[in-house]
């Protein structure tokens, strides 16, 4: 099995798209494939909204393009970053993609304590996914 950690724009032959660079890398014959948003949040105080799009040329994935989208609503809460992301090739031409990120917010005692939502997602070429994610804390 192929497992790689991501942080650059060309990872295993998928081409991950940077502001600037969305648009070339989105450019995909059979149509691009994305996701439901998944969106977890502590209400009130943050939202994390993860998003993936895909092209699948030939029965490969050629390109994906993940992407979070992170709101802070309360004033005791901070947006820390993406903390992990990876990316693996599975043996039948599926793809999984990983992300978890982070936030931190004060506690009734102004404790500082932080919380990382998480997403899996497991995409096939023709377009047919599954996700799962939680909160951990």
């Amino acid at each position: 099995m192929n497992v790689l950690v991501c942080s650059a724009i060309l990872c295993a032959g998928l081409t991950f798209a940077v502001p600037g660079e969305a648009e070339a890398a989105r450019e995909c014959a059979s149509g691009a494939k994305v996701i439901k948003p998944v969106v977890l949040e502590d209400p009130g105080r943050w939202t994390y909204t993860f998003d993936l799009s895909w092209c699948a040329e030939g029965g490969s994935i050629v390109w994906a393009e993940p992407s979070v989208a992170a709101r802070v609503h309360s004033p005791a809460c901070r947006w820390v970053g993406r903390v992990e992301e990876s990316i693996k090739q599975l043996p039948d031409k599926t793809w999984s993609v990983f992300d978890m990120s982070e936030f931190s917010c004060l506690d009734a005692s102004g404790k500082e304590h932080g919380v990382n939502p998480w997403v899996v997602v497991t995409f096939h070429p023709a377009g047919a996914y599954d996700t799962s994610g939680d909160i951990a804390v």
